[in-house]
């Protein structure tokens, strides 16, 4: 019974090529839509849900207006000094963690590349962000000037198989050297967190002061 269905849709398909066509295209198109969509969803409701304490960070904003203007604008970023007075004046503040994005050109070597995704962040990165390193101390990768983790893909980039823990990288034309201390998994695609190179935080504000 089943094979005389089978040889029936069949002959059906031979005898309407051009209307089969179109409808197998037509299903294919459909169906490949739906999973496309579905894999979108699903990853847009899981943004940042690998992070174990993600229903306790919150990210703090800016809202300014100059001159006395009723008119209120909204960023979102903050003063430096917003994370330590929190700190300091909220007790339920556990952890704060100041980030600072800034494009620049890495030296190795005799190589100069251009690299746009720079993250500067205080020591406290690790404690309160749910990136794992694959190499290096999480207490200690943050914790001094002129230190760097590499996500593994970058890492690979620059040094391939070798262990990039202690190795020196250049910034731009300053002549400092900046040691490798940690290697991190590399940045999930649904997060708002995304990096090749996480450096301390006040290389950054030093760099700003000049």
């Amino acid at each position: 019974m089943i094979k005389n269905y089978i040889r029936t849709a069949f002959r059906n398909l031979i005898n309407n090529k051009s209307s089969s066509i179109i409808n197998i295209i037509g299903l294919t198109i459909g169906l490949c839509s739906c999973i496309l969509i579905g894999i979108y969803i699903r990853n847009e409701l899981n943004y940042d849900k690998f992070q174990v304490n993600g229903n306790r960070i919150f990210r703090v904003i800016m809202e300014y207006a100059f001159n006395g203007s009723p008119t209120s604008k909204k960023g979102n970023f903050t003063s430096m000094k917003v994370a330590p007075v929190l700190r300091r004046k909220f007790p339920a503040v556990q952890e704060a963690v100041r980030m600072d994005k800034f494009p620049t050109v890495v030296r190795y070597r005799n190589q100069l590349l251009n690299e746009q995704k720079f993250l500067y962040a205080d020591s406290s990165f690790f404690r309160v962000f749910s990136l794992p390193l694959l190499k290096g101390n999480p207490s200690t990768a943050l914790n001094a000037p002129h230190q760097v983790v590499l996500t593994k893909t970058t890492a690979e980039r620059y040094f391939g198989k070798e262990n990039p823990i202690g190795k020196i990288l250049n910034l731009d034309t300053d002549e400092s050297q900046y040691v490798i201390t940690g290697l991190v998994a590399d940045c999930p695609s649904n997060s708002q967190i995304k990096f090749d190179f996480l450096f301390t935080l006040f290389c950054r504000i030093r760099t700003k002061a000049h």
